[in-house]
């Protein structure tokens, strides 16, 4: 059980140091070629929080770990809400433009409303899976009208940028060390998702554990790193949208990329018990966050302890 645990906590550490490396060596070989803040933050940004759960649950889908695909998924949506807004709101209130939540929250709840109703005959089909994809690539195709429409979501794209270059060359004289990022990065994330999907199955036969448990725990909030250091980054910086749009963004990401991606490779198990525990919550949660960014345009300290006591309920009731 020892050398399992030592592989899970190596392979987190390989997805999250992937991810990173990914993202900053892209975005400043995207910039370097001229490429524009706002396509740079709608593929490469976007993709670098959410590709630990691309990788994991693709990984998981081709090994028939049906339970562990979708509890890592689902799990990650409501980790995003629960943990990563609690915590960014207990350092410091966070601000945001109710025009966000008007926007994009809908676009959220509209694609977990069609998990759902997907999901009732027990089975997330390949035709299913399609479907998701079609419909992300429609929001990547709205978000992208409404960016060039609107200086806004450039402005909150360029932030994102400079929080994922933080580590990177600033001054772009190695372009060569950027696509060592970019490749490196790749290949850590492969090898993290396969130890870390390796370790969750025999850690959770070991404890005779659902997969979907572990899914929706462990793997889950490992796998929302990303997500929790640029959401913590923006907190502690003001950047309320980007906490708020990072959350939202990544959820949708789940929920139409990598969800579609997963059930495209093989058709996914949901039996009625993770419907109720892992699905309903992720609706619960993110309807929850919409009122609480709208009241006074902010997520306040009391506000973020809700979000994480719900949480913990949500990891008391999974086990």
């Amino acid at each position: 059980m020892i050398l399992e645990l030592l592989l899970f906590a190596v392979g987190l550490t390989a997805l999250t140091l992937g991810a990173d490396w990914l993202v900053t060596g892209a975005a400043r070989v995207a910039s370097q070629r001229g490429v524009s803040p706002l396509m740079v933050g709608l593929t490469i940004v976007a993709f670098g929080t959410s590709a630990p759960e691309l990788v994991v649950s693709s990984a998981a889908s081709l090994r028939g770990e049906s339970g562990l695909a979708v509890g890592n998924i689902m799990g990650s949506t409501v980790a995003n809400v629960g943990l990563i807004i609690g915590l960014g709101a207990l350092i410091r209130p966070i601000s945001v433009h109710r025009r966000l939540i008007r926007r994009e929250a809908p676009l959220l709840i509209g694609f977990l409303i069609a998990v759902l109703l997907l999901a009732v005959n027990g089975t997330i089909e390949r035709f299913d899976g399609l479907l998701l994809l079609g419909a992300f690539a429609l929001y990547l195709y709205w978000l992208f009208v409404w960016g060039q429409a609107s200086g806004h979501t450039e402005d909150r794209i360029s932030a994102e940028i400079e929080i994922a270059q933080e580590k990177g060359d600033p001054e772009g004289r190695r372009p060569w060390l950027n696509w060592a990022r970019v490749v490196f990065g790749l290949l850590l994330l492969l090898l993290g998702a396969d130890w870390l999907v390796d370790s969750a199955v025999d850690i959770a036969r070991a404890f005779d554990v659902p997969e979907e448990v572990i899914g929706a725990t462990l793997v889950a909030v490992g796998t929302s790193v990303p997500e929790l250091a640029s959401t913590i980054a923006a907190a502690v910086r003001g950047l309320g949208d980007i906490a708020i749009g990072n959350v939202i963004g990544s959820n949708i990401f789940n929920l139409g990329l990598v969800l579609g991606v997963a059930a495209a490779i093989s058709p996914l198990e949901l039996s009625s018990l993770a419907i109720q525990t892992e699905v309903v919550p992720a609706l619960l949660f993110c309807l929850l966050l919409i009122p609480i960014a709208y009241t006074g345009a902010r997520v306040s300290r009391a506000e973020g302890g809700l979000l994480l006591v719900g949480y913990a309920l949500f990891i008391l009731m999974v086990f």
